[in-house]
């Protein structure tokens, strides 16, 4: 008996010695990770500003700065362009996790945190491949001074895809991106790579991106150039569409007033405002008020009926009756807070949005709900309409950025699964400091272009060149923007050309999908029948640039 209890005990301890085995081995394999940056240099895309300067490797010297402006640590940062870190290991190496250091004390110093910081890898120090792109995780808000990480974790963001087998990034150089705010500063102190040295077990080449715009296509329902028609309430009345206010923007007028080409190939139809002042926007907006502008847009005489009738007399004059323009139509933001949208299904009870009311989940079935009567009310009206030179190919997310609240992604997923079950395209025109603008398509849009906001505030024109990058960066269009003003004023007359020659410059005015804000009303129509040559020219500029000829 003894001797069998004997070999028991050694199977026993041999089983229980080659179950841990693997756990041994995979500790004596298990690499010993360091800061790989410490003490290294690194080039600056743009040096910090003189006041708050980097005296000398401050970003790597292991200094963490306090929450104070003044703590010598931190380098400043304002205006100009996006700021780019370049870091060289030396060889390539195994990287697990990218930590940046940033201040934000607002409105005491005027310091934000940059809206995004993004991280990538290299081989040879041109092609760059995403390891990640990280909103801040503190909202812009007065209050006291504090300091926030942004950090890609190869163990929980994985390699190029969340989720993929690699936990490290095998590469040489590391480059470190951070926006910036027009109106404020930015404060670094400190980068971490850590990582170690080789090859290690899990580590994979980050592969390189195309870091392309988006070109017109399948995704854009091949529409190339998309202008937007504002039809919302305004006082003057100049939300509402005629065919005489259409017929300059489908076709290209020459100086006799007669139409000799197509122009716009594609017009996104969107309100801002009701009549009693709510923002189809923000989330503030009710039933009566989207019926409203479904009324007004989707009438016999309404603003697609003119848009119509335009695109009819066009074809007939070009020989090309069967013609068709295509639109989007904008889907108003349920947002996130009203508590009594109105009652979308007949059930008797009114949708409610508020999460801190009815719960997360019931907040956003009840917003789906109102997303896809809207998307089927829209389709029902149309047939009615029965357009025979209009074709409809997709919705517009009015709302300019993801919402800051924890369910805004899953909100858009939700969104976008209704417009694509619809058979649409799902488009968005972010602005530029919209928050997670660059998940874009991982919420389900298929078609984007990134708004420079230059026109409307004095910046430098190197804001286009940040914003063309930004656009490239994140594989969105571009659009373009412009109103009334420069008719009359010649800074905003710059300013439009100014976006001219930057697609040119920057390879945006061939190929590339553009949105063009053009203000409310008809500017074009008003350009077109200038006898101010120079006004004239505005108009001509515009035209020739949808064609891909336009040359300053």
């Amino acid at each position: 008996m003894n001797s069998m209890k004997q070999w028991i005990s050694l199977a026993v301890c041999i089983v229980m010695m080659f179950a841990l085995m693997p756990d041994v081995h995979a500790a004596e394999k298990q690499p010993e990770l360091r800061n790989l940056a410490k003490g290294l240099s690194y080039e600056w895309s743009e040096t910090p500003e003189s006041s708050y300067p980097d005296t000398g490797n401050k970003l790597t010297d292991g200094i963490i700065g306090g929450l104070n402006v003044l703590d010598p640590a931190w380098t400043g940062h304002l205006h100009k362009k996006t700021r780019e870190i370049v870091f060289d290991l030396g060889s390539s190496k195994s990287i697990s996790s990218i930590k940046a250091h940033f201040l934000q004390d607002w409105l005491g110093s005027a310091i934000l945190f940059p809206l995004t910081v993004s991280m990538y890898a290299s081989d040879d120090k041109q092609h760059w491949g995403t390891l990640a792109n990280k909103a801040t995780e503190h909202l812009w808000s007065d209050g006291p001074p504090v300091d926030q990480y942004y950090v890609w974790d190869g163990n929980k963001d994985g390699v190029e895809k969340p989720g993929h087998d690699a936990t490290m990034a095998y590469a040489r150089y590391i480059k470190v991106t951070f926006s910036m705010h027009p109106r404020a500063w930015s404060f670094i102190d400190e980068i971490e790579i850590w990582g170690t040295d080789g090859k290690a077990k899990g580590a994979k080449m980050v592969h390189a991106d195309p870091f392309t715009y988006l070109q017109p296509g399948k995704d854009t329902a091949g529409i190339s150039n998309l202008s937007l028609l504002y039809n919302g309430y305004y006082v003057n009345g100049e939300g509402n569409w005629t065919k005489e206010k259409l017929i300059p923007e489908i076709s290209y007028i020459n100086k006799e007033g007669k139409p000799v080409d197509w122009f716009f190939d594609g017009f996104l139809m969107l309100g801002l405002m009701t009549p009693q002042g709510r923002d189809f926007g923000g989330g503030g907006s009710y039933l009566s008020d989207w019926k409203w502008y479904l009324d007004k847009t989707l009438s016999d005489q309404g603003d697609l009926r003119q848009l119509n009738e335009a695109t009819k007399e066009v074809g007939e004059k070009l020989g090309q009756p069967k013609h068709k323009s295509k639109v989007v139509m904008m889907i108003p933001n349920p947002g996130e807070y009203l508590s009594d949208f109105g009652d979308v299904d007949g059930d008797g009870i009114s949708e409610n949005f508020n999460e801190s009311v009815v719960g997360k989940e019931a907040a956003l079935a009840n917003r789906q709900k109102a997303v896809n009567w809207w998307i089927q009310e829209v389709k029902k009206r149309w047939n009615v309409q029965n357009y025979s030179n209009l074709e409809l190919v997709g919705m517009y997310w009015l709302d300019e950025q993801v919402s800051t609240s924890e369910t805004g992604p899953e909100t858009l997923r939700l969104v976008n699964k209704l417009v694509h079950d619809q058979g649409f395209k799902a488009f968005w025109i972010p602005h530029f400091l919209a928050y997670k603008s660059f998940m874009w398509q991982d919420v389900g849009f298929d078609a984007a272009a990134f708004q420079p906001n230059y026109y409307f505030e004095q910046l430098n024109v190197d804001r286009m060149e940040d914003a063309s990058t930004i656009a490239k960066s994140y594989g969105m269009g571009m659009e373009m923007e412009f109103d009334d003003r420069m008719l009359t004023d010649k800074v905003f007359r710059d300013r439009f050309y100014d976006y001219l020659k930057g697609g040119v410059q920057y390879g945006y005015m061939r190929n590339v999908f553009k949105a063009y804000y053009k203000g409310r009303g008809p500017v074009l129509k008003k350009a077109a029948a200038s006898t101010d040559p120079e006004i004239r020219n505005l108009y001509d500029s515009l035209y020739r640039f949808t064609k891909g000829t336009y040359s300053s």
